[in-house]
């Protein structure tokens, strides 16, 4: 750890890297948070009830697999 630590120590303007890399994230972090909010409601019904649908397609599928 200790030749890490020197290396870093070396380069001029290493410290600005973490804060960069901290704005990155935060700035993910709250147009993630907008984007979630403002999802329209019937799409994240609509969404949720994905999985529990029954679909044609899938169910003609599984027959005709079962089928070979």
């Amino acid at each position: 750890m200790k030749i890490v630590m020197n290396t870093l120590e070396r380069i001029q303007g290493v410290e600005i890297y973490p804060i960069i890399s901290l704005l990155i994230f935060f700035s993910f972090f709250i147009v993630m948070a907008y984007f979630v909010f403002n999802l329209d409601k019937g799409y994240i019904k609509e969404m949720k009830n994905m999985p529990l649908e029954d679909d044609e397609n899938d169910s003609s599928n599984i027959n005709s697999d079962n089928n070979l």
